[in-house]
């Protein structure tokens, strides 16, 4: 995995984490709206677990934002 990936990885589950906390929801809980096992939403939150595009729509589905929220803030510095 490149090191953007990586960081686009963990800023997602930063984020996935911030907003279910936000919305007194548990991992449990989002993980019922997503249709992923609890574990699965504790690796996504820890920056362990790659999130597809599926995946990702659902989980902002669930959270209520769009698709975008969950990745923002990212910036990419091409390497020279």
């Amino acid at each position: 995995m490149s090191e953007f990936a990586a960081i686009v990885q963990r800023n997602v589950g930063e984020r996935v984490r911030a907003l279910r906390a936000a919305r007194g929801l548990t991992q449990r809980e989002l993980a019922g709206r997503v249709r992923i096992s609890r574990p699965s939403i504790a690796n996504v939150e820890a920056g362990r677990q790659n999130v597809g595009l599926r995946q990702l729509c659902a989980l902002a589905d669930a959270l209520g934002v769009g698709v975008g929220e969950l990745v923002a803030e990212v910036r990419h510095e091409p390497a020279e």
